[in-house]
């Protein structure tokens, strides 16, 4: 069901990396990070890392809810400055997955202002992606007779908020299942067919030079459940 995340609330988090500094954690699609105003969700990744850890590492940097993947975790508050610095100074490499509707272009880059929704100024944002995979199935959408559907890894330069909802929105090809920035139509449509629901956007993997010990560090995180589903159906083995 749309809402529900892809680690059950008993199971503990699924932690991909750990040192004394840091711990990378696969955040689970459908998890608030910290409890917020505009939201009555009761659990959050914060609450679960206090029940997991005795000293909880706390989150550096945020996904947004409906978003799975890796995300990066501070046992102190001097680690977790360091390493922030480096998502602010563009030292941190962030690549996602995405599916989107339609055949994007083989690559590109996207350099296009966003506004701030909180300040309203407008910022700089670009984002660079490449299309991995592509599906094409005979089930008729709108005017079209099949249906088709791409496999996006993108790399944000910047930290936008929706930055790449927004951005691969702004070309024509929507991930699927979002619900702010989608198409509506194309959501029901791909939930309908292949029973899979929620963002289909994924934090793959996460690359940046460990601050305190100088390691080179590249973090992946193994495919979400409805991401699974999403492959077997559309035969893309080797994404």
């Amino acid at each position: 069901m749309a809402g529900m995340t892809d680690n059950p609330i008993d199971n503990p988090l699924s932690i991909l990396w750990e040192d004394e500094h840091y711990a990378i954690i696969d955040k689970p699609a459908g998890l608030l990070i910290h409890r917020s105003l505009f939201s009555s969700d009761r659990e959050t990744l914060v609450k679960r890392l206090y029940r997991q850890f005795e000293n909880p590492p706390l989150p550096v940097h945020r996904l947004d809810r409906p978003v799975s993947g890796v995300l990066a975790a501070s046992f102190s508050s001097e680690a977790a400055a360091l390493l922030s610095s480096q998502f602010r100074n563009g030292q941190v490499k962030k690549t996602y997955w995405a599916v989107v509707r339609g055949y994007i272009p083989q690559e590109g880059v996207i350099d296009t202002s966003l506004k701030d929704y909180e300040s309203g100024s407008i910022k700089e944002a670009t984002t660079h992606y490449r299309r991995l995979k592509t599906a094409e199935l005979d089930i008729p959408s709108r005017k079209y007779d099949t249906s088709r559907y791409s496999l996006v890894e993108v790399q944000p330069q910047t930290g936008r908020f929706h930055q790449i909802r927004r951005h691969l929105a702004s070309l024509g090809y929507p991930i699927v299942g979002d619900t702010s920035h989608g198409d509506t139509f194309s959501n029901h449509h791909f939930s309908e067919h292949f029973q899979v629901e929620g963002l289909m956007l994924h934090a793959r993997c996460i690359e940046f030079v460990h601050p305190i010990t100088n390691e080179d560090l590249s973090i992946n995180s193994p495919a979400a459940l409805r991401f699974e589903k999403v492959f077997e159906r559309f035969q893309w083995s080797g994404a």
